[in-house]
């Protein structure tokens, strides 16, 4: 969200969302020029803790890594929440025939 884009919020205990009102293209050009954000710590106990953390939705829980394959777990790009959508535009863009 930028500064001056307009939203529309609606908390009627029904609904309960804040919309950004913006164009496609609008959307399609911010999506291709955003990049994450580098990491806050790149040694130290911050920096293991964001390597082994899981997300907000799946509890940010450290203590059930994959010990018994020796994996060492990172720190997920995505939240469940962006997977999903990205997967239903994938899957709107097909049935549109549109190629991203």
């Amino acid at each position: 969200v930028k500064n001056g884009d307009p939203i529309r919020i609606d908390a009627r205990s029904d609904k309960r969302t804040i919309d950004l009102l913006i164009s496609d293209e609008e959307w399609e050009k911010r999506r291709k020029e955003w990049s994450p954000p580098p990491l806050r710590a790149t040694q130290g106990t911050l920096y293991k803790y964001i390597q082994s953390v899981a997300t907000a939705s799946e509890g940010c829980v450290t203590d059930e890594s994959n010990k018994s394959s020796g994996t060492q777990n990172q720190a997920s790009s995505k939240t469940p929440a962006v997977a999903e959508l990205e997967a239903k535009i994938a899957e709107l863009e097909s049935k549109l025939g549109i190629n991203a």
